[in-house]
C-alpha cells in the first residue's frame, strides 16, 4: 500500500472526527459558534475522499487476473463486517444504559447487521457509507470472476456506475423500498468509487511524473475544497463540491508519492492509515459517551469550547489506534483463517464425494475407467 494513501486515510478520518466532536458538543452543551460550525461541516467531504480511496485500493491491491472472486470476497469481509459488528455491539450496550432508544423495526434490524442502506446507520451513524463500499466491493468481486483486464474493470466500473447515476437523475427512488438499494444504487456517489479505480490504473500503468505535476493537483484540489466553503457547500451537490477536489487530491499525492516526494512525511501518517477504520467506527459511538463525562459550564466561552473538541479528537485517536493493534488486526487474521478453513474443509469433502462417486461409477460399469482390449 502506498504510504501516501494511508496518510490520507488518516486525515480523512480525522476530518469527519472533528466534524461530529463539533456536533456532539454542539447538541450537549447548546452553544453555538456558526462559522466553527460551518467549517467543521467540510469534515464530511472526508466520505468522499474515502470512496475515491477505496476505488484506489481495489485496483491496487488485486492487479492479478486470477479470476479468484471468492478470496477477494472473504478479505473483503474479513476487514469490513467483524469489526463494525463488535464496535455496533458496544454501542447497542452503550444505548441501553444511557436509556437512547433503539430501532424497532425488524427490516431496520437486518439492514443494521448486513449493512444494507435502510438500517446501516441504526447505531453507527457513519454505516450508510459501509453500505455503499459493500455494493462496490460486490461489483468488483463480479469483474474479478469475469477474468476481465484491468483496464476493462475500469470501463465497466464507470459505464455501470453512469448508467446508474444516469437512471437516477430521471428517477428518484424512496429510501424505504427494498432496504434502500435503489437509491444507493442509482446514487451519483458510486463515480467516485469508478474515478478511483481509473487514478489506480494509471498508478499501474504509467510512470511516475514530476513531482510538480502532482503539487499542482493537490493545491487544486485544496483550492476546491475552500471554494466550497466560501459559496456555501449546503446550497450544492457535494458529488461536484467535494468529489472533484478528492479526486484530484488523491491523483496528486499518488503523483508525488511515485515521485519520491514526501515520503517521509507519508510514512510518519502511515500508522495512523492502519487504524483509520477503528476511527471512522468507534468516535461513532465513543463521542456521545465522552461528552457525558466534560465537566459544565453555565457559559462555554470559544477557547474551551476549543480545547474540548482537541480533547475529545485526541481521545477517539488513541483509543482507536490501540483498538487496531489489540482487537481489529487479532479479529481479522482470525476471521480470515476460519473462512480459509471452511473452505478447504469445503473443497476435500467435495473432492471426497468426486472420488466415491467415480468409484461407484466404476463397480457399475469397469469399462468406463478399464476399458477391455479387443
Amino acid at each position: 500500500m502506498l504510504h501516501s494513501i494511508q496518510a490520507l486515510r488518516a486525515i480523512a478520518a480525522s476530518i469527519v472526527t472533528l466534524f461530529h466532536c463539533v456536533f456532539w458538543l454542539h447538541q450537549s452543551f447548546g452553544v453555538s459558534f456558526p462559522n466553527t460550525t460551518y467549517i467543521a461541516g467540510l469534515g464530511a467531504s472526508g466520505v468522499h475522499i474515502f470512496f475515491v480511496i477505496s476505488g484506489f485500493i481495489m485496483m491496487w491491491t488485486n492487479q492479478d487476473n486470477s479470476g479468484n472472486w471468492r478470496k477477494f470476497l472473504r478479505k473483503r469481509f474479513s476487514r469490513i463486517y467483524p469489526s463494525y459488528w463488535l464496535v455496533a455491539l458496544i454501542g447497542i450496550l452503550l444505548a441501553i444504559l444511557t436509556g437512547r432508544m433503539l430501532p424497532d423495526q425488524l427490516t431496520i434490524w437486518i439492514g443494521f447487521v448486513l449493512l444494507l442502506p435502510k438500517g446501516a446507520s441504526a447505531i453507527i451513524d457513519v454505516g450508510w457509507t459501509l453500505a455503499y463500499e459493500v455494493y462496490f466491493y460486490i461489483i468488483f468481486a463480479v469483474l474479478i470472476a469475469l477474468r476481465v483486464s484491468l483496464q476493462q474493470r475500469v470501463i465497466w466500473l464507470g459505464a455501470i456506475f453512469l448508467v446508474s447515476t444516469t437512471i437516477g437523475v430521471f428517477w428518484k427512488p424512496p429510501s424505504g423500498i427494498a432496504f434502500g438499494l435503489p437509491k444507493l444504487i442509482t446514487s451519483g456517489l458510486l463515480l467516485e468509487f469508478a474515478a478511483g479505480a481509473v487514478i489506480g490504473l494509471f498508478a499501474i500503468r504509467s510512470s511516475p511524473v514530476p513531482a510538480w505535476q502532482g503539487a499542482v493537483m493537490v493545491l487544486a484540489a485544496i483550492l476546491g475544497f475552500a471554494v466550497s466553503v466560501a459559496v456555501d457547500y449546503h446550497a450544492y451537490p457535494a458529488i461536484v463540491l467535494w468529489g472533484a477536489p478528492s479526486i484530484l487530491l488523491v491523483a496528486g499525492l499518488v503523483m508525488l508519492e511515485r515521485s519520491g516526494w514526501g515520503l517521509k512525511l507519508f510514512r510518519k501518517l502511515s500508522p495512523l492509515g492502519d487504524s483509520s477504520y477503528a476511527l471512522y467506527l468507534i468516535h461513532a459511538i465513543l463521542i456521545p459517551v465522552l461528552v457525558h463525562f466534560l465537566p459544565t459550564y453555565s457559559s462555554l466561552n470559544y477557547l474551551i469550547f476549543l480545547a474540548f473538541v482537541a480533547l475529545l479528537y485526541l481521545v477517539n485517536i488513541a483509543v482507536a489506534h490501540l483498538y487496531y493493534l489489540k482487537i481489529e488486526t487479532l479479529l481479522i487474521r482470525n476471521t480470515n483463517n476460519i473462512l480459509n478453513r471452511a473452505v478447504e474443509q469445503h473443497q476435500k469433502r467435495s473432492k471426497f464425494t468426486r472420488r466415491n462417486r467415480a468409484k461407484r461409477e466404476t463397480r457399475r460399469d469397469p469399462q468406463k475407467v478399464w476399458p477391455q482390449k479387443k
